[in-house]
């Protein structure tokens, strides 16, 4: 699970900024909360809803949960530049480093590991064991300017001498622009593997434009994912009975999709594989090439119920709302936290969706989640500002300052009464992240 993410000198962030899930002292919504093991150890949050003006900065959280992910689990490449975007508001911030740090609680331990950069080297490295009442620094890489080169100082026990002088060799052989916690785990070593695979596994990022890729494979299966698209779209009285493949038969296919995809798709699937991708107009297919080499197209398609009967029919994806689309791509997540240990950072959660809609949606996470997973997204959405639904340590907000950089804070900072009208004193400015409209006479929308 998260504790803490930190980010300084990346996008609209310019000093030090912390979305954190550690719980406050709210006595609400306990099934909202991972209960802390000792007095000394925090009891962890499922969700964190982030709130902001338009270019306020909160999709640039999402931009720098992706930056860390990538940099992690795909290395640099000799030579490569690291593809930072650092503040670009301030004289010199490019020539100064970016940072991001996660604390993490993985399998009952809790780490902190740290990354400070600029464009082409790693200039600070380090991963810590916390304990409840000290900690223990593992390793720590720092750049020495004068030397060209890194130092790395390890605290952890290894087993043997041997050991320690493997991690020796790979710490010397370590670019200066790769991770070592990455080049730990390209050197076939399991010791940090945990955190490595929660940004590879552990770390969902879905953007407003993404679309779920393995829905075919999904559908073909069945089981969990099936019964939740249909259970989710039968609670909402949609009239949906769920979603279905359709066979396109093979003197068709030219007819649904362009001669030169299917020519690309065909040299590049091997036998006995299939994929799922967009077509035009919303659609989604799947394409399969057989053990024969020949493919076989499914176009994914939506079943509705007929009023008063129990035939269903199937409309394309074409004709259903952007909303229902959304959904389609947004419901396989929560039928993966319902099984595994996930942070799901999700962009614009209320895109194309009405009110309503996203409600559920999160209050499906919150009664089927695992204890464990989370939610990290970013929202307009005012029906989310509910106190019935939201602790006020998951709700927070990204405001530009003076200085034009995105600061984060939250609402367990303020402390608004219970039966308080949160989203009126959103609307207020009482709490911030929202937008600032200056003449608006100029406008032509009056004084």
């Amino acid at each position: 699970m998260l504790i803490r993410a930190t980010f300084s000198n990346l996008y609209s962030f310019d000093k030090a900024q912390t979305i954190s899930f550690v719980a406050g002292k709210g006595r609400t919504l306990h099934h909202h909360m991972v209960r802390r093991k000792s007095r000394n150890e925090p009891s962890l949050l499922k969700a964190a809803i982030v709130y902001g003006a338009n270019a306020a900065g909160k999709s640039n959280i999402v931009k720098c949960f992706d930056l860390a992910q990538k940099f992690i689990v795909k290395g640099s490449h000799i030579d490569e530049q690291i593809l930072r975007v650092p503040f670009r508001l301030r004289k010199d911030a490019d020539k100064e480093p970016s940072l991001f740090e996660f604390e993490l609680e993985l399998d009952g331990e809790m780490y902190a590991y740290k990354l400070v950069f600029d464009d082409s080297v790693i200039l600070e490295e380090s991963l810590i064991r916390i304990y409840p009442t000290t900690e223990r620094t593992l390793f720590v890489r720092k750049w020495s300017w004068s030397e060209q080169k890194p130092h790395f100082v390890f605290g952890d026990s290894f087993s043997s001498k041997e050991e320690s002088q493997r991690f020796q060799f790979i710490a010397q052989n370590t670019r200066s622009n790769q991770p070592f916690l990455t080049e730990t785990v390209e050197s076939n070593s399991d010791r940090y593997r945990s955190i490595y695979d929660w940004f590879k596994y552990g770390l969902v990022i879905i953007y407003p434009e993404a679309i779920y890729r393995r829905l075919g494979a999904a559908l073909q299966t069945g089981g969990k994912i099936t019964s939740i698209y249909e259970n989710f779209f039968r609670d909402l009285g949609l009239g949906i009975a769920g979603i279905k493949e359709v066979t396109i038969k093979q003197e068709n296919i030219l007819k649904e999709l362009p001669p030169e995809l299917v020519n690309d798709l065909k040299q590049r699937l091997k036998n006995g594989t299939h994929t799922t991708f967009a077509g035009p107009d919303k659609t989604r297919y799947r394409i399969a090439k057989n053990s024969n080499g020949d493919l076989e197209l499914y176009k994914i398609t939506i079943a509705h119920e007929i009023a008063g009967t129990s035939e269903q029919i199937s409309f394309d994806l074409k004709d259903e709302s952007d909303g229902t689309v959304r959904l389609i791509d947004l419901i396989p997540a929560l039928a993966d936290v319902c099984e595994h240990e996930r942070l799901y950072v999700i962009d614009e959660l209320d895109r194309s969706m009405h009110a309503q809609l996203t409600r559920t949606f999160l209050e499906y996470f919150f009664s089927c989640s695992t204890s464990r997973s989370q939610i990290l997204a970013t929202t307009h959405e005012l029906d989310l500002l509910d106190l019935e639904l939201l602790r006020k340590d998951e709700i927070w907000f990204v405001e530009k300052d003076r200085n034009a950089a995105s600061n984060l804070y939250s609402l367990e900072d303020f402390k608004p009464r219970y039966d308080k009208d949160i989203r009126r004193g959103y609307l207020q400015g009482r709490f911030g992240g929202i937008p600032i409209i200056h003449n608006r006479g100029k406008l032509g929308w009056g004084a």
